[in-house]
């Protein structure tokens, strides 16, 4: 059996595939991607094959039936689920019951996170905040859901920002409060693959303090102070003890 990649646009057999409610998903050998399929029907004829008697060595003649696919997409009351649950949740808010740093299902009674060692009650929500033009971003995505144009946009200004890794948690946090979302499962599978191909643009930008090259320029001024000191430390000695 073929099918043809979402992401890298190849026709390959899958790398391995499983069924999960009756919805077949398919891993790419060369990307990675798992895409989510419906069968639709084999080649003519398949069906009277099975039904009629055939002599053993045309069978060992007889090509395989190839298994046709089509991607899934979400229904229109998909779509119109998750823009309400979009409305009717803080779209920058971890659901209850899931830990906030990485978005893992909380045991009960736990203190603390099993998957990232986080301490529940020393959680920053501002650490995990994404900047103003990803906020921005977001927002304008969830407004048009369905737009895979603009989940693209949101990916690439990401990219562009060094907030692949956020862009990823508010796909995940969207996952949370919808697990059946199609488009969010599309997200965080787009966020894996960009940060695989790119594991820079994954890496968060570093807030605040010194660029590498002020902490060079501030390392050789300080030695050439202390070089300095050292001399005139010295000098002062020789002069003291009469020597010229």
């Amino acid at each position: 059996m073929r099918y043809l990649c979402d992401v890298c646009e190849r026709l390959a057999p899958p790398a391995a595939f499983r069924v999960e409610v009756g919805v077949l998903v398919m891993t790419c050998a060369r990307c990675g991607n798992e895409s989510r399929a419906r069968p639709e029907e084999a080649l003519q004829g398949a069906v009277t094959q099975a039904q009629e008697p055939v002599p053993p060595l045309q069978q060992r003649l007889t090509p395989v039936p190839v298994l046709k696919v089509v991607a899934l997409r979400p229904s229109d009351e998909q779509v119109r689920g998750a823009a309400a649950v979009a409305r009717s949740e803080d779209p920058f808010a971890v659901p209850p019951g899931f830990c906030p740093k990485c978005i893992t299902a909380r045991r009960e009674g736990a203190e603390s996170c099993a998957s990232c060692g986080l301490v529940y009650a020393n959680f920053i929500p501002e650490e995990q905040r994404p900047s103003e033009a990803l906020q921005a971003a977001w927002l304008s995505v969830l407004g048009r859901w369905d737009d895979r144009d603009a989940h693209d946009r949101l990916l690439s200004l990401a990219v562009g920002r060094g907030e692949l890794a956020m862009a990823g948690r508010l796909y995940r946090i969207r996952l949370a409060q919808a697990p059946e979302d199609l488009y969010a499962q599309r997200g965080r599978d787009e966020v894996v693959r960009l940060a695989s191909a790119s594991p820079v643009g994954f890496a968060p930008k570093a807030q605040g303090g010194l660029s590498s090259r002020t902490q060079l320029v501030a390392a050789i001024l300080l030695f050439l102070f202390l070089l300095v000191s050292a001399l005139l430390i010295f000098r002062q000695f020789r002069l003291m003890f009469g020597r010229p």
